[in-house]
């Protein structure tokens, strides 16, 4: 039983662990603080550059989970769906707070968070597409058959 339970956390993670990281990176850059101090333009413009490497990490991650879904089953599709709003939810409510004033964000943190919606945005309108489809196509291949 211990071995089955193990087995389901690790697939869990492995098909929806990016939104989890991805949330947990977007908390620690944007609320606790993680601002570097950049000495010139070639320090911000690798701070950038892993910035967006982490965002492409997380789109490539989150492919691999709707190309490896199982088929045919939509709860699996509904799960990735909400499980990708996880980081949007983050960068709203950053931005909400910002705007009011409470989070002063350096542009480095803006920065982030700019590239975070474009990466989270692919994952839920192209990917949650895509999942949809799959699922969609699989029960008429299970009908038909």
């Amino acid at each position: 039983m211990q071995v089955r339970r193990g087995y389901g956390i690790l697939a869990f993670s492995s098909n929806h662990g990016a939104p989890l990281v991805l949330s947990i990176l977007l908390l620690y850059v944007l609320w606790w603080g993680h601002s570097p101090e950049l000495q010139n333009v070639n320090a911000a413009m690798r701070h950038v550059s892993w910035v967006g490497v982490i965002a492409l990490l997380y789109v490539a991650w989150q492919a691999r989970s709707v190309v490896a879904q199982p088929r045919g089953g939509a709860m699996h599709t509904m799960m990735q769906i909400l499980v990708s709003l996880l980081p949007l939810f983050v960068v709203v409510y950053a931005f909400v707070d910002w705007m009011r004033g409470s989070n002063a964000l350096s542009v480095f943190q803006v920065i982030v968070m700019v590239q975070a919606t474009l990466a989270t945005l692919i994952d839920v309108v192209i990917f949650s597409w895509l999942s949809v489809s799959l699922t969609r196509l699989s029960a008429h291949t299970i009908d038909i058959q």
